[in-house]
């Protein structure tokens, strides 16, 4: 992928541009939609994932940050990227085999961490489909 390419290139969708009546939530979507790839921030890849925007681009840049430091890479609190990740649509992960596996490996990989703030994702953990 390339990091200087802005979301907007990389996603098949189009977007009209926001106006006046637009919500700020679709302006910002807009915005960081316009940024190179390489600037989203967790909060970015936060609110884009969350949204559920380009998510064959943010899912893997999100899960690059979790993968790292799953608990620490916070946009609002400890492990909200994750978490985000974790309400991606299902169908997804099943149209993303690759992705799915790294997901799974991650989240094997905390079920060996001690009780704390693991123990806020459980619940979400085991709605995930893989």
């Amino acid at each position: 992928m390339d990091r200087d390419r802005t979301l907007a290139h990389l996603s098949d969708d189009d977007w009209l541009r926001p106006d006046s009546s637009s919500t700020q939530l679709y302006r910002d979507l807009c915005a960081l939609r316009d940024l190179p790839v390489g600037q989203l921030t967790p909060t970015s890849l936060h609110l884009l994932v969350t949204h559920q925007v380009g998510l064959d681009v943010t899912v893997p840049l999100a899960l690059e940050h979790v993968e790292r430091d799953p608990l620490r890479s916070v946009a609002l609190y400890p492990g909200d990227l994750l978490a985000a990740l974790l309400r991606v649509d299902p169908s997804f992960w099943t149209d993303h085999p690759a992705l799915l596996s790294r997901m799974s490996a991650l989240l094997d990989r905390l079920r060996t961490l001690p009780d704390g703030d693991w123990q806020l994702l459980v619940s979400a953990a085991e709605q995930f489909p893989g």
